[in-house]
């Protein structure tokens, strides 16, 4: 995106997220977390998403084990799902939380 070399950047960052939150970037790997997953998960994704194609979130919600649902939003590109329909987002995420909080024993650090 920023052609940036790989090396020595990757690297660092592999040794930074190692340090910080305990894994390489070569674990860091979506497909096989949400095989694992245990906790509901919603994924919100813009149809318009130019950086990271729908398809990807498709997939993992295909591939999640867990309860999930899916929020696609017309029009949106990265990031802007909750610009282009507040409402339904909003919507979308209460009735999610309502329907998931209630049942599971979710427990969310709200501190960070």
């Amino acid at each position: 995106m920023f052609h940036l070399p790989a090396f020595p950047l990757l690297d660092n960052m592999s040794l930074l997220t190692s340090a910080r939150a305990g894994y390489s970037l070569k674990e860091a790997d979506a497909l096989s977390a949400v095989q694992r997953a245990t906790v509901p998960i919603l994924y919100i994704h813009g149809n318009a998403d130019t950086f990271v194609p729908t398809e990807m979130t498709k997939e993992l919600y295909e591939k999640t084990k867990s309860d999930t649902e899916l929020f696609l939003v017309d029009d949106a590109n990265h990031g802007e799902a909750f610009v282009m329909d507040q409402e339904a987002y909003k919507r979308k995420v209460d009735e999610f939380l309502e329907k998931h909080w209630s049942t599971s024993n979710l427990s969310i650090d709200l501190s960070r």
